[in-house]
Formats: C-alpha cells, sequence, structure tokens
C-alpha cells in the first residue's frame, strides 16, 4: 500500500512456565489504499510461542469498556475478517480480527497457526468469540515449538453514512501488518 506505515508503539514480552508471549502494539498511520483516512488507528499483534510443557489456558481478549449510551453495535464481518461497528450520531468505531477461514488458511502453511489445528477452524468456527463489545480469543493447547498469531485492530472515525473507511483499516492480513512493522 503506497504511503502507507505504521509507527510501533511499543513491545514486550513476558514467559510463563510453559510460553513465551510477546504483544506489539502499533498506530497505523493513514492513508488507506482508497487514499482516504481514519482519524485514529491502532492495533495489537499477539505472537505465542509454547516453550516448555505445563497446563495452562491463555485467553485474550479486545473489548470497547466505559463507552458513552445510545452505542450501537453491529456485527459487520467480511471475507476473512471479523468485525464488529460500534456508532453512535457523532462516531464510528470497528474492531477486527482475523476470522476462523483465515486462521484455516495460515494452519495449512504452518504461518504462526499450527498446522495440526488445520480443519479445526472455518468460516463457522474459529478461537475467537464475538461478544458484543468486542472479542475474545481462547488459545489452543499448543504443543512444544508451536507458535500462533492473534491480531486484533481497531479504527475510529467521525460517523460519515458514505464512508466505509474505518472497516477498511481493520480488514488487514497478517504478512501486510509484519511488513509494514517490520516483523
Amino acid at each position: 500500500m503506497k504511503g502507507k506505515s505504521i509507527k510501533m508503539e511499543s513491545q514486550f514480552s513476558i514467559k510463563t512456565k510453559g510460553y513465551r508471549i510477546e504483544l506489539i502494539e502499533y498506530k497505523m498511520k493513514q492513508p488507506l489504499y482508497n487514499g482516504e483516512s481514519v482519524e485514529d488507528s491502532y492495533g495489537w499483534i499477539w505472537r505465542i510461542e509454547k516453550i516448555q510443557q505445563s497446563k495452562e489456558k491463555l485467553k485474550l481478549s479486545c473489548v470497547l469498556t466505559d463507552y458513552p449510551d445510545k452505542v450501537d453495535f453491529v456485527k459487520a464481518t467480511g471475507e476473512h475478517l471479523d468485525a464488529i461497528e460500534f456508532s453512535n450520531d457523532e462516531w464510528t468505531l470497528h474492531i477486527g480480527t482475523e476470522d476462523g477461514e483465515i486462521l484455516n488458511s495460515r494452519a495449512k502453511s504452518n504461518d504462526w497457526f499450527p498446522k495440526r489445528l488445520e480443519n479445526k477452524v472455518d468460516f463457522y468456527q474459529s478461537i475467537t468469540k464475538m461478544l458484543k463489545e468486542g472479542f475474545e480469543t481462547e488459545i489452543p493447547e499448543l504443543n512444544i515449538g508451536e507458535e500462533i498469531h492473534i491480531q486484533y485492530l481497531t479504527a475510529y472515525d467521525k460517523k460519515n453514512a458514505k464512508s466505509i473507511n474505518t472497516w477498511l483499516a481493520v480488514d488487514q492480513f497478517k504478512r501486510q501488518l509484519e511488513n509494514w512493522i517490520g516483523l
């Protein structure tokens, strides 16, 4: 995408008994591929690797909290995208993540989603659940050496019934994000 840049805001790693977990927070700079922009856009990439045998349940979430009254919540899914639109008379916000279909595609090529989980996720079934206020992802039990990448993106803009820019901003592929960030 010409003109697209991402500024990494923070990056940190933690280790649990059995996992190495890396969180990358970034701010996307616009314009979008259509040449337009949004007011603000952030994203978070979780990269998790099983490093030692242990029984741990990992759960990630990205939810909208502390919002004003009279906010409408609408599912806004698309091809390879699970998204929720939040809006009122003044603003629109989208939260998006990869759907089960794209996770399955990544499993086929063992691209930060374990090959052994191929056909365990698809268009109708994912490890991420859509909640009213956002998403919750239960990380499946991984084997030592297996890795998983989960991403959440948000985009905010003033309300414009003729624009889908916030939706376009959260509809991003893993590989594109990695290239823009420099991973």
